[in-house]
């Protein structure tokens, strides 16, 4: 298996990261991948995620049981999500801290979210307690050749989005 393999980040008003995976060889072969983007937020169960009501997910904390999503996503325990074929952008709006980060996905058909919750609250790389300041939500796919892409956008919240 011969494949190139480059991550790209642009830094600037906004983030952009990509992820360019090429087979150059003759034999295919199947990959996943995901952009891990773990974001500090003020109280893991007060932010929620917009952009994915509707859309099926398969829940890894419930024996893998394919699920829709009703309304926005929020944290009430552990969460282990992958949303699919979507390829919409998403906002998760922190009102504690007052923030909105729009996630523009770009080649991206499925979404994780993932935060381990109170039960799963001691990892090895994190402290008691500590999941309550950090949301994972990563745009990925499964395939053979693909960039996908991820630009973000920080903005107070308005009064009228929370």
């Amino acid at each position: 298996m011969t494949t190139s393999l480059v991550c790209r980040a642009t830094f600037g008003a906004q983030l952009k990261v990509e992820l360019i995976v090429t087979n150059i060889g003759i034999s295919s072969f199947l990959f996943e991948e995901a952009l891990h983007a773990y974001f500090a937020v003020g109280d893991a169960e007060t932010v929620f995620v917009r952009g994915l009501d509707g859309t099926q997910f398969i829940d890894k904390t419930d024996r893998h049981i394919t699920k829709k999503q009703v309304g926005d996503v929020r944290i009430a325990s552990e969460t282990d999500s992958v949303y699919l074929n979507n390829a919409t952008d998403l906002e998760l709006l922190d009102p504690t801290l007052n923030r909105r980060l729009t996630m523009q996905k770009q080649n991206s058909l499925t979404t994780v979210v993932w935060n381990p919750g109170a039960v799963r609250r001691i990892l090895g790389d994190l402290g008691s307690g500590r999941w309550k300041h950090f949301l994972c939500i990563e745009p990925s796919n499964v395939g053979q050749c693909h960039t996908s892409s991820m630009v973000l956008h920080a903005a107070p919240i308005s009064p009228l989005s929370r």
